[in-house]
């Protein structure tokens, strides 16, 4: 247990640190960019973390999964070639990079606000499974908060437009897990979402499309400040 908690506390407090320093500029809210292949478990670290935080008393840090920005199933179906596009869906080019590398930059431009001032709301949209499409506004980041983790597959590509989120942030952190535990935790995750309806086709696609999506990340990664083997 002891080895399973040492990286989430050697996150926390690499964050004590990034917020120990804003203080000194304390409207300037810190971006961290933690990235991860598919399966790799980077939800799990995020939640770890925020639950740790909270035990500690602090509450002024969220995470935004970049999930939401997946391009709709109606926008897929626009696609030069919409079969190619629903069976690559997670792969970076169903994503709606430029609004995801906008939130970003807005997160990390809005002031922070403190409890004398004003409190507005920066909203991203989040990916409802049940549907399989985003939901629009539906995650609100209070301009009070002084730490926003934005997590997905992508936030580390050395690929335009999504290197500019890389650019936007204070540190970088990937996720990383062996292939075989990937497939296996991706296959259950397809058969539990619906996706795929038999254990073969769910690691078919995990084969053909998750775990090349996560070479490309590899291949393409933006050198992170952490490194994190789950």
């Amino acid at each position: 247990m002891a080895k399973d908690i040492e990286p989430i506390l050697d996150l926390v407090r690499r964050i004590e640190t990034l917020l120990a320093r804003q203080a000194s500029n304390p409207c300037q809210r810190i971006l961290v960019a933690l990235a991860g292949v598919p399966g790799s478990g980077k939800s799990t670290v995020s939640d770890a973390l925020l639950a740790e935080l909270e035990l500690r008393g602090v509450h002024d840090v969220a995470v935004v999964p970049m999930d939401g920005f997946h391009h709709t199933r109606k926008m897929l179906s626009s696609f030069h070639d919409p079969e190619e596009a629903f069976r690559r869906r997670g792969a970076p080019f169903t994503f709606d990079a430029e609004g995801c590398v906008k939130f970003a930059k807005v997160l990390k431009n809005t002031p922070v606000t403190t409890s004398k001032e004003s409190e507005v709301f920066i909203h991203a949209p989040s990916f409802d499974h049940a549907v399989k499409d985003p939901t629009p506004d539906s995650i609100s980041i209070s301009s009070r908060t002084r730490l926003v983790i934005v997590e997905g597959n992508y936030t580390l590509l050395n690929q335009s437009p999504w290197n500019e989120i890389a650019g936007t942030s204070n540190e970088k952190w990937f996720v990383d897990a062996p292939v075989e535990i990937v497939k296996d935790r991706l296959a259950k995750r397809h058969l539990a979402a619906g996706i795929e309806t038999s254990p073969l086709a769910a690691i078919e696609r995990a084969e053909q499309n998750d775990i090349p999506n996560g070479e490309l990340i590899r291949s393409l990664l933006i050198r992170p400040d952490v490194y994190i083997e789950n």
